[in-house]
């Protein structure tokens, strides 16, 4: 194996732990998204059973405020998470370059490879075809 395929390789599984990390990262904003849409149902529930009772009425405002401060802890998590994201995806896109990189490196030092055989096998077929033309001629002078 040479160096560009084991470093390819090395950064191929550095690209795929940063995906991972990406995709753990989306999908907690997923679900803290969803937890902000669940509160938000819940505020709305609740709202309309504290209109329907006097209980509700005198229990809501305490429920409303740790419902806002829990809505503001939410959106701040989510921004923070956001920006998380936008970071993860500039490392995999940095690891992806990386990784082209020595995938392209090793492309070319296979080709020259390939174009160094192909250059002696041909100096070979030369020479053979000199050496058959000069006993050739060599046999014809007789």
């Amino acid at each position: 194996m040479t160096a560009f395929k084991s470093l390819t390789r090395v950064h191929s599984w550095a690209l795929n732990e940063k995906r991972q990390k990406l995709a753990g990262i989306e999908d907690l904003v997923n679900k803290m998204k969803k937890d902000l849409q669940g509160l938000e149902k819940e505020l709305e529930t609740e709202n309309q059973a504290a209109n329907t009772s006097i209980e509700g009425t005198v229990a809501f405002p305490a429920f409303v405020a740790a419902a806002l401060e829990r809505r503001r802890r939410l959106r701040h998590t989510i921004n923070e998470l956001e920006e998380s994201v936008q970071v993860a995806r500039e490392e995999v896109h940095a690891a992806f370059e990386e990784m082209k990189k020595y995938e392209h490196a090793g492309d070319l030092e296979e080709r020259q490879k390939q174009d160094e055989h192909a250059r002696r096998e041909r100096v070979s077929l030369d020479d053979l075809g000199t050496t058959i033309y000069r006993r050739g001629q060599a046999s014809g002078d007789e």
